[in-house]
């Protein structure tokens, strides 16, 4: 399965800021996109994502046999193929932390059994050990309202939502952002284990400004937005 963008050229203003683009995305592999800030990575993303409309009719975006021609449709199936981990987390204020996390599988029909695994799963992976695990493991966390959350509890409740999904590929921008160092490693090694199924039966599509994930051997392409045209500088 492969999610491709094809001849992707983006105008805003004019001004032709992201050229030529083709980019794919294998089954199970773990890839990053770095860039400065308004250099197009959100919003390239938003477009393989099927979230906003290309500005250029030669852009064609490619979900496996699925051809994402029309947003409303894609909205419909976006789940059997995307899975995302967002920088605004958009959550509904008035469910509590897991009513939020099993949202999409609400919205899936997954069965009550399924859902329920799959929190085990979540409560028992994403669980810590001292400090951290009084303010990050999840399901210590499970019964709160939302709006008692600081950024990075909120953040992994997103990261949590995302994996409550069957879908394929995990789309995640600007993912462990809102974490000190120590926190960051742990969930991302949490992320990375055999557990989630990250580069077993899940590919990884990740925005980030961390520079240090450049050299996790476990990632397997590395891409970057320079003057204006999206490179590849790691296999």
């Amino acid at each position: 399965m492969n999610i491709s963008s094809q001849s992707l050229n983006i105008m805003f203003d004019g001004i032709y800021y992201l050229k030529d683009t083709n980019i794919t995305i294998p089954e199970n592999k773990i890839i990053l996109l770095f860039g400065p800030s308004g250099s197009g990575k959100t919003t390239l993303f938003n477009i393989l994502c099927g979230l906003t409309p290309s500005c250029s009719a030669k852009t064609k975006v490619q979900w496996d046999d699925y051809i994402v021609s029309d947003l409303s449709h894609a909205n419909k199936k976006r789940y059997k193929y995307i899975s995302i981990v967002y920088s605004y987390f958009y959550f509904l204020q008035s469910l509590n932390v897991e009513e939020n996390i099993t949202l999409p599988s609400v919205f899936a029909k997954q069965s009550s059994s399924k859902i329920n695994n799959k929190l085990d799963l979540l409560y028992s992976l994403f669980s810590f050990e001292g400090d951290m695990g009084k303010n990050l493991s999840l399901l210590n966390l499970s019964k709160r309202s939302i709006k008692s959350l600081s950024n990075g509890q909120k953040e992994l409740v997103g990261i949590a939502r995302a994996f409550m999904l069957d879908s394929p590929f995990i789309f995640a921008d600007e993912m462990l952002r809102s974490f000190n160092r120590e926190a960051e490693e742990a969930i991302w090694n949490k992320i990375m284990s055999d557990e989630l199924g990250i580069g077993i039966n899940k590919a990884l599509f990740m925005i980030t400004h961390k520079e240090h994930l450049k050299n996790d051997s476990r990632i397997n392409t590395v891409y970057t937005i320079e003057n204006k045209i999206l490179k590849e500088i790691k296999t």
